[in-house]
């Protein structure tokens, strides 16, 4: 009876540890920009949680920072400005992309060329982070 009692509470205490992540990330990539210049970083986020996710923070050890951004167009001017947040809907996907939401990454540290894949964290609203790798492409590969 004392095993099945440890047994059960070691299956319940570890259900989190075995649990699916809260977001999935598909194809996420970077196109390859000029030595020391700033880049965009493209991605799918997926929620298939029934609550959504609200990301407040992004970094890279391989930048200075990261922030999230925008594109709206004004007055027939295409303007990029930085988010505070970025919502994940719940059972559904926000997709970063050319021309709309996406992260720049800004301040490289060391050269980044075709090929390298870039560690990405973010942050939601809770503290809890969300690690991917982001695929650095050649410049008009998209």
């Amino acid at each position: 009876m004392m095993r099945l009692a440890a047994l059960l509470l070691l299956i319940t205490a570890a259900g989190p540890i075995f649990s699916a992540p809260p977001l999935e990330f598909i194809d996420a990539w970077s196109p390859e920009a000029p030595p020391g210049r700033m880049m965009a970083g493209y991605v799918e986020i997926r929620n298939p949680t029934d609550r959504d996710i609200v990301l407040t923070a992004a970094r890279s050890p391989r930048f200075e920072r990261v922030e999230i951004h925008t594109m709206t167009m004004t007055d027939g001017v295409m303007r990029m400005r930085r988010l505070e947040t970025l919502t994940i809907p719940a059972n559904g996907h926000k997709t970063l992309q050319q021309g709309g939401h996406h992260l720049m990454l800004i301040g490289p540290g060391a050269p980044v060329t075709a090929g390298d894949l870039l560690p990405i964290e973010l942050t939601d609203e809770t503290g809890r982070t969300y690690e991917f790798m982001s695929e650095v492409r050649p410049r008009g590969f998209d």
